[in-house]
């Protein structure tokens, strides 16, 4: 059953948003997508991730990709997702972090963003949590531990940032990254 929460008033998350076989498989596609080093496409040592990028392009074009499709669809479909209009979304960005992988706080100017953890198990002490910060990026405001099978809707100008898994976890922490513009006003 969906359980939702608003821990902050820029913030809402999402548990149990799909059901435990559509939630494996898409962490089975997970696996599968082809991953690139670096980030926007560039390589810079300091932050270095294995991502996956799906462009507004693609999205628009989606359904004439029967396996892409089958994977953005369950996305799109979903409550977090409910009144969003598709022509908005920027990007989707498919996120492989290892025990490596630490990232610093940043922001996502004029987006929001419907963050996506994918594992399907994850066990306190792991690590993988979602920080979110003051305005100074000094002060945390909210931490969302790495739970399977959660969504969380907000504002991607709030600094944030999260961590890789610890050496106890899985190898790979999955999580799938949905930027939206923000309506103008």
């Amino acid at each position: 059953m969906l359980v939702v929460s608003n821990p902050h008033p820029e913030i809402t998350v999402y548990d149990n948003v799909f059901n435990w076989d559509l939630n494996k498989s898409i962490m089975l596609n997970c696996t599968k997508v082809p991953y690139f080093i670096g980030w926007q496409d560039s390589f810079n040592e300091e932050e270095s991730f294995l991502h996956s990028r799906i462009t507004k392009d693609m999205w628009l074009n989606r359904t004439k990709d029967k396996s892409l499709n089958d994977f953005l669809e369950p996305l799109i479909t979903s409550e977090p997702f409910k009144d969003i209009n598709e022509s908005k979304i920027v990007q989707t960005v498919v996120n492989c972090d290892t025990t490596y992988d630490t990232h610093t706080v940043h922001t996502h100017n004029n987006q929001d963003v419907i963050l996506y953890y994918v594992n399907n198990e994850w066990k306190d002490g792991w690590g993988g949590e979602t920080f979110f910060y003051d305005s100074h990026g000094k002060e945390i405001i909210y931490t969302s531990a790495y739970t399977p099978n959660r969504m969380i809707r907000f504002n991607g100008e709030l600094v944030h940032r999260f961590n890789g898994p610890s050496r106890t976890g899985p190898k790979f922490r999955f999580s799938i990254s949905t930027f939206i513009e923000k309506e103008t006003q």
